[in-house]
């Protein structure tokens, strides 16, 4: 599957905006920057990303059939998905282009693209490639799949940090910081039930030996 797009993104963070108390008349352009920037660094992800080798592997060492016997783990960025720097020019077209164009607005580009590269990075730390991929024939033979991790908790303080490094230290900044972690949660969430491991990995008995990617 592909990895979620803005649509499946927007409306909820429109959601977690308002529910934030952001009801101004950018709320909406806001959702969709965001929603934008997130969708267009999901797709990234989803082409950069790299499993790990060393998944212990439970193979008959004569027929090589058998089935991964444990987690396996996501390479971190740069080398696995997008940095921030790679995101930031996006999101600014993305606030422009909603009209978003104050003496913040490159402020809140990099917090938006920042937000979301932490959040990623995050999120290859801390996802698991499930266990239990079939093998046949030393070669993962069916699909994996990634078990989700809450990171909103994390992200909203991280986010609290960028707002405050770009100069965006309002009232209603706090209540940003909130509404932008919940929305990249709800994205990589979104993002760890669409995404699978691709087949192929080479896994002789004991552990993969090779990376895989996703699909």
């Amino acid at each position: 599957m592909p990895a979620p797009g803005p649509s499946q993104i927007e409306s909820p963070v429109n959601g977690f905006l308002q529910s934030s108390g952001l009801r101004g008349e950018d709320a909406a352009g806001l959702a969709t920057a965001i929603a934008n920037t997130a969708g267009q660094a999901l797709t990234m992800f989803l082409s950069q990303a790299m499993v790990m080798p060393g998944i212990p592997v439970a193979a008959d060492p004569i027929s090589g059939s058998g089935a991964t016997a444990g987690p396996g783990r996501l390479m971190p960025p740069p080398a696995g998905g997008p940095g921030a720097p790679q995101l930031e020019g996006f999101a600014s077209g993305q606030c422009q282009a909603q009209g978003l164009r104050g003496e913040h607005a490159d402020g809140l580009a990099k917090v938006i693209a920042g937000v979301i590269a932490q959040g990623i990075a995050l999120f290859c730390a801390q996802t698991l490639v499930m266990p239990g991929i079939a093998v046949a024939g030393f070669v993962s033979s069916a699909p994996g799949m990634l078990q989700p991790v809450p990171l909103a908790s994390p992200l909203e303080g991280i986010a609290n940090g960028l707002l405050n490094q770009n100069g965006l230290r309002g009232e209603a900044a706090p209540d940003l910081a909130k509404a932008l972690a919940q929305g990249v949660d709800l994205a990589l969430t979104l993002f760890a039930s669409q995404a699978m491991v691709s087949p192929g990995i080479p896994c002789p008995p004991g552990a993969s030996a090779g990376p895989g990617r996703l699909m």
